[in-house]
């Protein structure tokens, strides 16, 4: 198995463009952003 490289566009889409993994992308964002910008 082979690993999926996030930064290719496809990828990012596949990864956290899907409802079932908005949890990851709501971790994603709340990493990169201040705390008092934090998403619930």
């Amino acid at each position: 198995m082979y690993m999926i490289n996030p930064l290719i566009d496809v990828a990012f889409k596949k990864i956290f463009g899907v409802e079932a993994n908005s949890d990851i992308l709501i971790s994603l964002l709340n990493s990169i952003v201040s705390e008092e910008d934090q998403i619930s």
